[in-house]
């Protein structure tokens, strides 16, 4: 089995996603492509929840499509071929996520 800091990659980006409010919005709106995947992380300063999901994300309303939450100082690491499929929506204006894509 191989892990992911056992591989190496050629290269990387990586960006900052602010003002995220209660409507979904792109992590970026221009193509990223990624090898192995997106790490988020919700700012520290954050005061709600920024739910992590496709387009027709929801913040903790629907069972089909609420998003998966991160509070703020928490990550998550979403095994993508493209940053910009990535949609977050937060419980209050201002919330700012952090990426890195690999």
């Amino acid at each position: 089995m191989t892990r992911i800091g056992d591989e190496t990659v050629n290269s990387f980006s990586h960006g900052r996603k602010s003002s995220i409010g209660t409507t979904a919005v792109a992590l970026t709106s221009t193509a990223v492509a990624v090898t192995k995947g997106v790490q988020l992380r919700a700012a520290d300063a954050n005061a709600g929840v920024v739910y992590v999901g496709t387009s027709s994300v929801t913040t903790d309303t629907s069972d089909q499509t609420d998003g998966f939450p991160l509070a703020a100082g928490e990550t998550l690491f979403v095994p993508i071929d493209d940053a910009r499929k990535i949609y977050l929506r937060g419980t209050a204006s201002g919330q700012k996520v952090f990426w890195l894509a690999i």
